[in-house]
């Protein structure tokens, strides 16, 4: 109840200072939007094959704002308030009614005479790699004593919550405590001293106890020189008290103590085009901090060189040795080896030709000898320019994983894509159409099929009208099967949207169709129509939004070289040629063009081994928004899609510290590809610049690709609308 409280209250202040201009408001920059939606579910046939679990007519009204005032250069205030009222979605929220969702109060001094910053309700919480990175409601505050020409101080205190609402907040169920002590020097490097605590309470039905943990950890980056190399050595040591869940049964987990260790040692020449990685890992298996994402009893090595050839190609080698129950009597041991070349391929057989090629072998066994399995995989994508203004993508994937053991389980999957892009301009509607097909062939065991997956995608837009269109089905052919069944999946997706002033009118149109042979079908559709409205009010005397102006040590040791390219410098309005130049710098060359977009080949961050492109727009002279996207393909490295997803946000969190803001709803499961298209699961996090905004996360696309984006633009959607995505690059 005092939540609703003061959930309503905050509301209530704000819409009246930004509707009425209440005189105590008027200093304030008010943003933000209301959505009012409403959406029809249904189904017919077998209700087991329909992606919605609920059926019916749905409806809610979803408000965001936004204020900031700027008091000097030196010190601002910021925050937002965002919730809804739901009358009956169950997929918007498990609530009914008014859900407080998200609210928060950031006041930042550098002028005060001990410089702070104080932030009240959500916040992202990141100390290090070992001990906490996690969205939390509460309070946090950092200090900056101690502030000289050598020396910069940052002291952290959090305290709060890891809740996805703050209808049902609960202490007990998973709560932080911690400080943090980060020490910047201009010659010693960075270094950091981090203590956390977490309770959770027992669970009858997860058959949990009461679980109290403290977690403990030195983390420190020293940059050096030696002959013609610059070198930066990363290292922690953490240390684990307290309880978890337990490795058999819950008792097992109790009062139990274990350590954890990272040393990253990353290197350049200073002449040669050649950069390496080592890494070394251990976590005990008692090692289990509730706000780290680490794995629990596990060593690894990890060995990564790049070399940039003049032409613009990067290679890049990897050895990898990971060995998972370590401390066990039967250790798992996965090694991988590998080689990727990104960028301009093959240019002298094809002037244009821009692309990606990936390989590696890999090897798991464990000492009881009940598993001996060797992948092998390759991987190629291209894109080049075709006649008549159209661009054509090639894709071919294949992986042949063979049990040693001669017990089963050997499986061949060969797939190739084709795709094509083609800009058009007629009668005023400008846009683009992008056709596709997929043939994926597998074989395993005595089980082989034949899949077709022809695909089509379109684009229209005119002053104020938009429309997107993805169609794609899925056509299996169980030729040999022992026990499958023939499966024919459709699936058609369409988005409408007209804008006037601040006023927004969509239509969105999911289409979806199951047909298994034998077996009973299934059709189902999801029609959604909504009305946006933006307000913005700026303040009588500052009119623009107030910018971040505490210049604090950030949290956690920040790295150099996290990316190839500085993202923040990539931003709307930068002229082409400065681009250009930058890009020339870092030796990123022959990009290939897909439906408005330069794109090019390469890995912006090094440390991440996915396949990764830079996707830029212009408009004239001017760069419009750019884009870093990373797949979620496998690439042997034995990362989880969660553990993958935050060492990127690490790395993005070393170069530009700590966010502005974060949201996290649901949690990273098998089923991420249905959660992203049910908007049951959404992971954003922004930073502010000079130059609009900088985010990072996994949006929903219209194609159903589930991917993750880094995009800098001038603006963005509200972050509870998700078709964010980069739709014109596939």
């Amino acid at each position: 109840m005092i939540n609703r409280l003061i959930f309503i209250a905050l509301l209530s202040a704000t819409v009246s200072a930004s509707a009425q201009g209440v005189d105590l408001a008027l200093d304030w920059n008010i943003s933000g939007t209301n959505t009012l939606r409403g959406t029809v579910y249904d189904a017919s046939g077998s209700g087991n094959g329909s992606p919605y679990r609920f059926e019916g007519d749905m409806f809610f009204d979803e408000l965001s704002v936004f204020f900031d005032k700027q008091d000097s250069d030196y010190a601002s205030w910021r925050g937002e308030v965002t919730g809804l009222y739901n009358v009956n979605d169950d997929y918007r929220s498990r609530d009914f009614g008014l859900v407080p969702e998200r609210m928060n109060l950031t006041r930042e001094s550098g002028e005060a005479s001990l410089p702070y910053r104080a932030e009240i309700g959500d916040y992202f919480a990141y100390y290090s790699y070992l001990t906490l990175q996690r969205s939390l409601k509460g309070v946090q505050f950092e200090l900056q004593p101690f502030v000289n020409d050598r020396q910069q101080h940052s002291i952290i205190f959090t305290s709060g919550a890891s809740e996805s609402s703050w209808r049902d907040v609960t202490l007990k169920d998973n709560y932080f405590n911690g400080v943090s002590w980060l020490v910047q020097d201009s010659k010693l490097g960075t270094w950091g001293l981090n203590l956390t605590h977490n309770f959770r309470d027992n669970s009858f039905k997860a058959g949990t106890q009461d679980r109290n943990q403290y977690v403990f950890s030195v983390a420190g980056e020293v940059p050096f020189e030696f002959a013609s190399h610059r070198f930066s050595i990363e290292a922690e040591a953490a240390h684990f008290n307290g309880d978890h869940n337990g490795l058999a049964g819950s008792a097992s987990g109790q009062e139990r103590a274990d350590n954890g260790y990272l040393v990253e040692l990353r290197g350049n020449h200073r002449k040669l085009p050649w950069d390496y990685r080592l890494r070394f890992e251990h976590y005990g298996q008692d090692f289990r901090p509730q706000g780290a994402i680490v794995s629990a009893d596990r060593r690894s090595y990890e060995l990564h060189s790049g070399w940039r050839f003049q032409s613009g190609i990067r290679m890049r080698l990897r050895a990898q040795l990971f060995q998972d129950a370590f401390e066990t009597n039967n250790r798992l041991r996965t090694r991988t080896y590998g080689i990727n070349f990104t960028g301009p391929l093959l240019q002298g057989f094809y002037p244009g030709l821009n692309g990606r090629l990936d390989a590696y072998i890999q090897n798991r066994d464990n000492e009881l000898i009940t598993v001996s399995q060797l992948t092998q995989t390759i991987s190629l994508n291209l894109n080049a320019p075709l006649p008549y203004d159209w661009t054509g993508r090639l894709g071919i994937f294949f992986q042949n994983n063979k049990n040693r053991l001669g017990t089963g389980g050997d499986n061949l999957t060969r797939q190739f894509t084709l795709g094509a892009d083609h800009l058009f301009n007629f009668n005023g509607w400008q846009g683009y159409i992008s056709p596709g097909l997929t043939i994926r062939t597998l074989r395993k065991g005595g089980n082989d099929s034949e899949e077709f997956g022809p695909a089509m995608a379109m684009r229209l837009s005119r002053d104020t009208h938009s429309l997107s269109m993805s169609y794609g089905s899925q056509i299996q052919d169980r030729r040999t099967s022992l026990n499958g069944i023939d499966v024919d999946t459709h699936r058609f997706n369409m988005d409408y949207r007209y804008q006037h002033k601040q006023h927004m009118i969509g239509l969105e149109a999911n289409l979806f169709g199951r047909d298994p042979q034998p077996g009973e079908s299934t059709e189902a559709y999801r029609v959604s129509a909504y009305w946006t409205m933006e307000f913005d009010r700026p303040a009588s005397a500052v009119t623009a939004s107030a910018t971040p102006v505490f210049a604090a040590a950030e949290s956690g040791t920040v790295s150099a070289g996290a990316l190839t390219i500085n993202l923040a410098q990539f931003g709307p309005g930068v002229l082409v040629d400065v681009i250009r130049q930058q890009l020339e710098l870092a030796n990123i060359k022959n990009p290939s063009e897909q439906a408005g977009f330069v794109v090019y080949e390469t890995s912006v961050l090094p440390e991440v081994f996915r396949r990764q492109r830079l996707a830029l727009e212009y408009a004239g002279p001017l760069l419009m928004r750019s884009a870093v996207i990373i797949d979620f393909d496998d690439v042997g490295d034995r990362d989880s899609n969660v553990q993958t997803y935050e060492r990127i946000r690490q790395a993005l969190i070393r170069e530009y510290g700590n966010p502005s803001r974060t949201l996290e709803e649901g949690e990273f499961s098998q089923q991420i590809v249905a959660e992203v298209n049910d908007q049951r699961f959404i992971r954003i996090t922004e930073w502010s610049t000079d130059k609009g905004t900088l985010r990072f996360g996994i949006p929903r696309r219209l194609d159903g690709q589930v991917r993750m984006e880094i995009q800098h633009s001038i603006g963005f959607p509200s972050p509870r609308d998700t078709l964010w995505s980069v739709e014109a690059v596939r």
